[in-house]
């Protein structure tokens, strides 16, 4: 298991880089070569890494969540398998280059500081609170590509204004395409979260009943993070319908996504450093 588990981990990133290199060479020259070889290194990239993760999960007996390279490389894999489905929905392929680089940062930052996990949180080691995690994951990077596609309109639409066609101006997708995949990964988050929540609540009173009263005490749907949480939800449920039913469009929308995704990461910060909440996946909180 630890053979394979250290092949996969130095393999990823090497992976995730000739995946990078085919899409930026689609970037820049728009082959068909290109299109094919990058559709061919997604497939293999994204079981590889589900793999890694698998075996990962079997070895330590967990979700591999809990400490900041763990993050790193679960992130990676959330981005390409949100990013392939928004590709396939939309066949846009040009906007690759960024996502997959992104990728390929995290996990190359995972793999070259590979270490042994300290002593983490022994939730993440119930299969409930394991799906209701990669649920909460997978919802919040959907949101993030959405304001990614969002800053990526804001500078294309300022190069229009500038009529500045350079290379970027150039391959990148029409303003109009930008606009959908910024909404379309809303689209997709919006639910995940739901689901994740949902999830969260049910395991929640499942839970309770199996720990020590002092742990159990500590469960709350009142937490602070499941409240802003739901607000989140309820606040890009609002952007959705204002797309649909009230004409947001074009600049406006992608203020909203980028101004949205600002104020999450900010609320959430100052949540994870200065409320106390039973979601850390260390020991400090005492679970």
């Amino acid at each position: 298991m630890e053979v394979w588990t250290g092949l996969t981990t130095v393999l990823l990133p090497l992976l995730y880089l000739v995946l990078w290199g085919s899409y930026v060479w689609f970037f820049v020259a728009e082959r068909n070569l290109a299109r094919s070889w990058s559709r061919m290194l997604t497939g293999g990239t994204l079981l590889v890494h589900i793999i890694h993760i698998t075996l990962r999960t079997v070895d330590l007996g967990r979700l591999p969540l809990a400490t900041p390279l763990e993050f790193c490389s679960m992130l990676a894999l959330m981005i390409m398998v949100i990013y392939v489905i928004l590709e396939r929905m939309l066949r846009v392929r040009v906007t690759g280059a960024l996502v997959v680089g992104l990728a390929f940062i995290l996990q190359f930052i995972a793999s070259a500081f590979h270490s042994p996990s300290d002593s983490v949180n022994s939730l993440l080691g119930d299969p409930g609170y394991a799906v209701h995690a990669l649920l909460v994951l997978l919802s919040y990077t959907s949101l993030s590509l959405s304001f990614l596609f969002a800053v990526i309109y804001m500078v294309q639409s300022r190069q229009l204004r500038r009529h500045t066609f350079g290379l970027l101006f150039r391959r990148l997708p029409p303003l109009e395409t930008l606009e959908r995949m910024s909404v379309g990964t809303v689209r997709l988050g919006v639910p995940l979260l739901f689901s994740a929540l949902v999830m969260g609540h049910m395991w929640l009173y499942n839970l309770r009943d199996s720990l020590p009263p002092q742990q159990a005490d500590l469960l709350s749907p009142y937490d602070p993070k499941i409240l802003v949480s739901w607000l989140i939800l309820l606040g890009y449920t609002a952007g959705l319908y204002g797309h649909a039913k009230l004409g947001w469009r074009g600049r406006r929308m992608n203020v909203v996504a980028i101004t949205a995704w600002v104020t999450v990461v900010v609320t959430m910060g100052l949540l994870h450093h200065f409320v106390p909440s039973f979601h850390d996946f260390t020991l400090r909180s005492g679970v």
